[in-house]
């Protein structure tokens, strides 16, 4: 009787490890998320906001997908009114750390998002450019472009599916 078994546990595997190296199961698997990296001057403002945006839009309509923000020259742009109006509107840049752009922070991403002269960087040649107004000066602007922005984004991230 344990001979049987260990035939059949040996044939189950062989025949589970056959159908995992299929094609058609190949392709069904799911393929990793897309990166997103978004990049501004500071890292604490527009890239940081776009960054939690992202997320939260994404995770609304079950799309996965990795998205990170970096400054140029990280530093603090966050006026107390703004900070304000982002917990009203439940996002919290500080939700991570803010990390300066590495040379490789581009490179690593499948798509590549600058704000204003953070395009400039090297590195940053084949970055898509963002134009959002100054979240410190006109919030209801900026949130709006941003949303216009981040569907958008959204819309093509899921019409990609995996890649081939």
């Amino acid at each position: 009787m344990g001979d049987s078994r260990s035939r059949l546990s040996r044939r189950s595997v062989s025949l589970g490890l056959a159908l995992l190296a299929s094609p058609a199961l190949a392709a069904a698997r799911p393929c990793p998320p897309p990166r997103v990296l978004f990049v501004c001057p500071a890292g604490t403002v527009k890239s940081a906001i776009a960054r939690e945006q992202l997320k939260r839009d994404a995770a609304a309509r079950g799309l996965l997908v990795q998205v990170r923000s970096r400054g140029v020259h990280p530093e603090d742009h966050v006026s107390p009114a703004l900070a304000a109006h982002l917990r009203a509107d439940g996002l919290d840049p500080k939700a991570e750390p803010v990390q300066a752009l590495a040379a490789g922070d581009a490179r690593d991403a499948d798509i590549v998002i600058a704000f204003d002269e953070a395009a400039q960087a090297p590195g940053l040649e084949r970055a898509r450019v963002w134009d959002i107004p100054s979240w410190n000066s006109d919030y209801a602007a900026a949130h709006a472009a941003l949303i216009a922005r981040t569907d958008a984004l959204l819309d093509e991230l899921a019409a990609r599916g995996c890649p081939a």
